[in-house]
């Protein structure tokens, strides 16, 4: 009868610290989904996370994993598996903190294996270590961060045991003094040297660079399974919550962050950066764009130079050029802005064009007003929208008017001081200038004689 399987993560509080450093793409949150997903490949009966003192449990962090129970890391290990697993629990107890960073997820499996062909109590991961002159000696190290604990009727030993430090860390000492007041027995998966490459111990910041490197590349590797092609996947970063659709191309030096999801047939040119936003079929990104918390639809047209700011929504077929800004607008579908212009809490409806330079002055000092255009209308170059203001449909605006009140529909705008020319003004100009450049002169010549 195959045993039951039960895993209890610790979360390392270093690494949450490290969260304070500029480390946006990868972050002891990072190492910890990834822990929980290599974990939830052996199909465990329930995961248990143990968290520090201060931590709220009402939050639910992890909502695509329905079994993962949240405990103090102060609590035993029989108050842990009570909780966790149930009164009755019998079978194996994989022990796991978040700074074991598992690179091969067939590790686990071979070390639960090896753990139960020994019928060991506690079964520890160690190398073997070799003397000088390259012969076997008879010490050995152990490698903090898992262990394999057999759970049976008779677990007295358990009640007196916290597995786990105050920083989250495995505590293997406290685990080896408790297995051998009570006489349980004590077996190692022996590490080889082919196995070493399994698994990274993450006690600095630069194995985190040596974590980012096989995530990206691990992702990379599954979205090409999966028809994304990479023009050169060595020079991406791209997030493992990220979804990528069939025929998307992406060019070098893009970062994908976040839960960002891309449709197919897309465009992602070089040095464009996505964060958390929902990107259409067939939409084409032109280079330096910049988009955040965004919703783009299918057969859109983004940058160069584009900004994004979060809650801006992009209606299909719509484009967006070069040094244009929006935050919290919704742009409508066939609705073009593609110079120089920055759109701030506005709604535009469809098929509305926008010429280059155009702002909405949404912020008056003390609040953010709202610019509502409304479809068909054509807004002109140089335009300033003093919110809150409404330009009705079909409405056109003479380029350089500040509109100040609200645009009938079908109606021309125009507002703009009349155009008034003095003849020779200039050339009277110069010569005052000149005048008084040789007034100066003389003056200093009178002084120094």
């Amino acid at each position: 009868m195959k045993r039951k399987i039960l895993v209890v993560i610790s979360e390392v509080n270093f690494l949450n610290d490290w969260k304070k450093k500029p480390l946006p793409l990868i972050s002891g949150q990072t190492v910890l989904d990834h822990l929980i997903q290599t974990v939830a490949a052996i199909k465990p009966a329930r995961i248990g996370l143990m968290v520090e003192e201060s931590a709220d449990f009402k939050s639910v962090r992890f909502k695509k994993q329905p079994k993962i129970v949240e405990r103090k890391t102060s609590e035993t290990l029989s108050q842990v598996i009570q909780t966790v697993g149930g009164k009755n629990f019998e079978g194996d107890l994989v022990l796991l903190s978040s700074d074991f960073f598992l690179v091969n997820p067939g590790f686990l499996p071979e070390a639960l294996k090896t753990h139960q062909k020994s019928e060991s109590d506690l079964t520890l991961i160690a190398e073997k270590v070799k003397s000088a002159s390259g012969r076997q000696a008879e010490d050995y190290f152990v490698y903090p961060g898992l262990a394999v604990i057999r759970i049976g009727r008779k677990t007295s030993w358990l009640s007196r045991l916290r597995p786990f430090k105050p920083s989250g860390q495995l505590d293997v000492v406290a685990l080896v003094k408790a297995a051998e007041s009570d006489d349980e027995s004590l077996g190692f998966k022996w590490i080889t040297d082919t196995e070493k490459p399994d698994f990274v111990l993450i006690n600095r910041l630069s194995d985190l660079s040596r974590i980012a490197v096989i995530l990206r590349k691990a992702k990379v590797a599954e979205l090409e399974e999966k028809g994304v092609f990479f023009l050169a996947p060595d020079e991406v970063w791209i997030d493992p919550e990220v979804k990528i659709g069939e025929g998307t191309v992406i060019y070098p030096s893009v970062i994908i962050e976040g839960h960002t999801r891309i449709g197919k047939d897309c465009l992602i040119y070089p040095h464009c950066h996505i964060i958390n936003s929902q990107i259409g079929d067939r939409v084409k990104m032109f280079g330096s764009t910049v988009i955040e918390g965004c919703q783009i639809e299918d057969e859109v047209q983004v940058g160069p130079f584009s900004r994004l700011r979060p809650e801006t929504w992009l209606g299909k077929g719509s484009r967006v050029g070069n040094f244009v800004e929006m935050k919290k607008t919704v742009f409508g579908e066939g609705s073009k802005a593609m110079h120089l212009s920055y759109l701030g809490d506005a709604t535009v409806e469809e098929n509305v064009n926008v010429g280059a330079g155009t702002i909405t002055c949404n912020y008056d000092g003390e609040k953010k007003n709202k610019t509502y255009i409304e479809k068909e209308a054509f807004i002109g170059s140089g335009t300033e929208l003093v919110a809150p203001v409404k330009v009705g449909r079909g409405a056109y605006i003479a380029a350089g008017s500040t509109i100040t009140e609200d645009v009938s529909p079908e109606a021309l705008a125009i507002a703009r001081a009349r155009q008034i020319e003095k003849p020779g003004w200039a050339k009277k100009r110069k010569e005052k200038i000149l005048a008084n450049k040789r007034a100066e002169k003389k003056a200093k010549e009178i002084i120094q004689s």
